[in-house]
């Protein structure tokens, strides 16, 4: 099993995929936060002002503003990783190497488990790094250490690496990357908080808190509303459960289809 997580790891670090997409988490983590602590508490087109920083929720939201593009690069390293086999033909002769493919299933969920988790921490590391600064420019207080800030922190981290999870099995079900890519963010990072906001919209909003995107929105965040529209949102715990809860049947659906699938 070492050996296998070694070699998966191996595929992964050996390409320039998983540099660019960490790029890619930062620098987005970085620019959400500084825009989203600049903005609290302003009044934007004429409207109501926004909760200011004096509100916990929204130093939870500044730090892990980067969540909303972190877990679509999670999603797309998922389904890479996955359809890339396909594509270089390299799945054959990793089947080859080792024939027992539930041991092959369980490696890359763990590989990239781990990298998801890395790219978690490398954006609630750059999130509070550049939230903070600009919080503490407005004379806001950090709470780096308190109203939920460390708990949010770490579901952040626990919801990129679920994401990963979810790619892989997009990946193992459409075999074709760039299919597969396309249909998984747009449907992800588009069509799901379209569909999210119209179903709160029509006060069903009780379904859309279960959609991924929402589950994770819910991890961070408390109800929101935008535009004359309540975003209901589950607890914290609830969203937590939901997303545990994708990721474990999207894992066994692509253990089974990954165990059966010929793959010549």
């Amino acid at each position: 099993m070492i050996r296998l997580i070694r070699s998966e790891s191996l595929k992964l670090f050996t390409t320039r995929l998983w540099w660019g997409l960490l790029i890619g988490v930062v620098l987005t983590s970085v620019a959400f936060a500084i825009l989203a602590a600049s903005t609290a508490g302003r009044s934007l087109g004429g409207g109501a002002a926004s909760p200011g920083l004096n509100d916990p929720a929204v130093v939870r939201s500044v730090y892990t503003a980067g969540l909303g593009v972190a877990y679509v690069f999670a999603l797309a390293l998922g389904v890479i990783a996955m359809a890339g086999e396909y594509r270089h033909q390299t799945m054959t002769a990793t089947v080859l190497a080792s024939p027992r493919r539930l041991r092959i299933v369980v490696s890359k969920l763990i590989t990239l488990i781990a990298v998801g988790a890395g790219y978690g921490v490398a954006t609630v590391a750059a999130g509070v790094l550049a939230g903070a600064v600009v919080i503490a420019v407005r004379g806001g207080e950090l709470r780096l250490g308190s109203d939920g800030v460390p708990r949010a922190l770490v579901l952040a981290v626990l919801a990129v690496a679920l994401w990963t999870v979810l790619g892989l099995a997009v990946g193992t079900l459409i075999r074709n990357q760039v299919l597969a890519l396309l249909l998984a963010i747009g449907i992800a990072w588009i069509a799901e908080p379209i569909v999210a906001f119209a179903l709160n919209a029509l006060n069903v909003g009780e379904v859309a808190e279960y959609l991924p995107s929402q589950a994770t929105s819910a991890l961070v965040q408390p109800s929101t509303g935008g535009g004359g529209v309540t975003i209901s949102l589950l607890p914290w715990w609830g969203g937590a459960l939901v997303l545990l809860g994708y990721a474990l049947v999207a894992g066994a659906l692509g253990a089974a289809i990954t165990l059966r699938r010929d793959i010549t």
